[in-house]
Formats: structure tokens, C-alpha cells, sequence
């Protein structure tokens, strides 16, 4: 009978394994705040689609008056997304040489919602003939909480008619599991009068 304090190991006895690994990997994915699994629309074994842009010129075109309570009309368009998030712009009525606003907004679906800690970025090109207050708007320049995220593109068009902004919105939603970063093409129209 072997002795049970021999250095000799058995080859039924288990073998001691470093708990290091295990350990490391676990504080990592904590660190990261979203874990590794795959989200529930990823193909098996892969990772989440890229985004679709949607149809932007089929969109549903509201009109609303602004909270502000000024008598300038606001077209609400909707600007696509997918089964993750709905992307909208509130369009006004812009006066040539006369400073407007913009308002890009991302809607997480449920059970989707925004990630805080992303670099959520807007970055634009205006149409000639047209100043932005900033072409590239960071996360601290969004209205930002897990439910939405929304920037306010400020800009002056030197004439009337219709002008296109075009650009890239980059942002993330996240679910219990997973975490989707987006760079979502935007392009949205202003009429100017």
C-alpha cells in the first residue's frame, strides 16, 4: 500500500491544476463589461451581422411641433436600424444664414440598450455652402443614458433648398450576453428656406 505521504504520485490521484488561468479569464471578461457569448442573432459560432442601414427614403415622415414651443415645424425621419436599435433625425424648417439644429438619434429595441461606456462618435460632411458648429461630435457632446442617445448637429446654410449631410454614427448596444458595436452610414435632408 503506498503511502499517502510519498512523493510519488498515483495515476488515479488527480493532478493539481493552476487556478490562474481560470481566474485571469474571468476577471478580464468582467473588466470588459460584456461577456464573450456571441449575440442571440449571431450565426452559430460567429459573431453579429453589421448593421443594415433600412430603407431612409421610404421612411415615415412625421411632422411635430418642437418642444420649445417656437412655431418652427419639425420632420421626424426615420433613418433605419434593425432588429437592435431604430435610428431617427428631427429635421426643422432652417432659415438661410440663420443657425439650425439637427437632432441624430439611436433607440436601442428591447431588450437591447446603450452602452455607456463605448466611444459613441457623429461625425459629419455638410453639403457646400453649409457650416457646422463641429463636423466630429464625441460622447460628451451626446444626450446619452442606456434608453437613447442623441446628437444636436448645429449648422448655418448660406442658401435656401434642399441640403444633405451624410456621415458615420458609432455606437454600441448591448443585451445581457453580448454587446454589438454599430458604424451606421447616416445621410439625412434639410430644407432651407
Amino acid at each position: 500500500m503506498a503511502n499517502p505521504r510519498s512523493s510519488e504520485s498515483s495515476p488515479c490521484a488527480p493532478t493539481p491544476r493552476p487556478l490562474a488561468l481560470p481566474l485571469l479569464a474571468a476577471l478580464l471578461t468582467a473588466a470588459v463589461g460584456c461577456d464573450s457569448k456571441p449575440p442571440a442573432n449571431a450565426p452559430p459560432g460567429g459573431t453579429a451581422t453589421p448593421a443594415k442601414t433600412g430603407d431612409k427614403a421610404g421612411g415615415g415622415d412625421k411632422t411635430a411641433q418642437p418642444a420649445s414651443g417656437g412655431g418652427d415645424k419639425v420632420k421626424v425621419v426615420d433613418g433605419g436600424g434593425d432588429d437592435r436599435y431604430a435610428l431617427s433625425f428631427d429635421t426643422p424648417e432652417a432659415k438661410a444664414g440663420q443657425p439650425a439644429s439637427v437632432t441624430v438619434r439611436v433607440v436601442p429595441k428591447a431588450p437591447w440598450h446603450m452602452n455607456l461606456d463605448f466611444p459613441t462618435s457623429l461625425k459629419l460632411e455638410p453639403p457646400s455652402g453649409v457650416t457646422l458648429a463641429s463636423a466630429e461630435l464625441k460622447k460628451g457632446d451626446a444626450k446619452l443614458d442606456e434608453s437613447a442617445c442623441s446628437f444636436d448637429v448645429k449648422f448655418t446654410a448660406d442658401k435656401p433648398g434642399e441640403q444633405t449631410f451624410s456621415g458615420k454614427f458609432k455606437f454600441a448596444v448591448c443585451q445581457d450576453e453580448a454587446c454589438s458595436p454599430v458604424t451606421e452610414d447616416v445621410e439625412f435632408k434639410v430644407a432651407v428656406k
